[in-house]
């Protein structure tokens, strides 16, 4: 289906507030961007709906397709917190060829003809269009012609960097879970399937839930093999403290495939094939090497304590700001 009927499937009469983007993990920067275009089409004197068009993969990857890439969250997950900003459509977009080669100018008329776009709100050096030729600046001159006004929406800050998504990335590569919920606005989660693995915990006293996430079509970014303290989220909306190991399991020679691995503390309940989301709080360790299992068990038992430790704590901090 083309790009245009596409739009026209999402017209239902109304003016828009229209922004362009991947957003991939909806980080603090995409927020400010999403919330200018809900602002103004609340703010407006007639009935207006706010839009987002989320490309369903970064335009890098057709641009550059063997260049490694992984995303911040899944599709389901990008549009659900994209609505829980208040925009009113989403509209998730394949970039293909042949929207690579669209023009600013014909892309602007389209998405005024389309959704009657009367509000084009550009984040920091965005640019659409062929050769990434439609700059903040080109989309106000064709929106002189057009009929639609620009705004311009500033990076956010944080820790003296502008927040982005291959920031994020970066971060979460070095288990840096705590900046990555700053510049998040929400802690790092992982969701997936439960599945059966080498039931290597079992044996030692310490069952965990093997989860599976991302495809090799939509690869997932992974923090930094290590222990995180972290909370699962059962697909029941329970919520239990967990010690997460990502890694591929040295002390056992199992191989280079890395798995996720959650111990659910005072928690005794068959999880395969059930969804799991894992909330980072933080790294407690790096992966080690040990001499033994005895050794193994009894680092475990340490990483246990911590964790409890940690997420006692931070029930503490949501109390009081609750």
């Amino acid at each position: 289906m083309s790009l245009q009927s596409i739009l026209q499937e999402h017209f239902n009469g109304r003016p828009s507030a229209v922004t362009v983007g991947t957003f991939d993990g909806v980080h603090l920067g995409h927020q400010a961007l999403l919330g200018k275009a809900v602002e103004l089409a609340r703010g407006a004197e007639q009935s207006m709906q706010s839009v987002a068009i989320t490309f369903v993969r970064p335009p890098r990857i057709v641009l550059s397709p063997q260049a490694d890439f992984s995303f911040l969250c899944s599709l389901e997950e990008r549009v659900q917190l994209i609505h829980n900003l208040g925009i009113d459509v989403v509209i998730p977009v394949e970039f293909d060829d042949v929207v690579r080669d669209i023009s600013p100018e014909e892309f602007a008329l389209m998405l005024t003809n389309t959704l009657r776009m009367e509000y084009y709100i550009a984040g920091p050096g965005s640019a659409v269009g062929k050769n990434r030729s439609g700059n903040s600046e080109a989309m106000k001159s064709i929106g002189k012609k057009l009929g639609y006004q620009v705004h311009s929406v500033s990076p956010v800050i944080y820790n003296g960097d502008s927040v982005s998504s291959s920031l994020i990335r970066t971060v979460l590569a070095g288990g840096r879970t705590g900046e990555v919920a700053g510049m998040l606005g929400r802690r790092y989660s992982l969701t997936g399937t439960v599945e059966k693995g080498h039931q290597r915990g079992r044996e030692i006293g310490f069952p965990t839930a093997n989860v599976s996430v991302g495809s090799h079509e939509y690869p997932i970014s992974i923090p930094a093999d290590g222990i995180y303290a972290s909370w699962a989220v059962l697909d029941d909306g329970t919520r239990n403290m967990a010690a997460t190991s990502i890694g591929n399991r040295p002390t056992f020679d199992d191989g280079n495939a890395r798995t996720i691995e959650a111990y659910l503390l005072d928690f005794d309940a068959d999880l395969y094939m059930r969804a799991l989301s894992l909330e980072f709080v933080r790294r407690l360790r790096p992966e080690e090497k040990f001499s033994g299992v005895d050794a193994l068990v009894e680092q475990m038992n340490q990483d246990v304590e911590n964790t409890r430790n940690i997420l006692e704590q931070d029930l503490r901090v949501v109390d009081v700001n609750e």
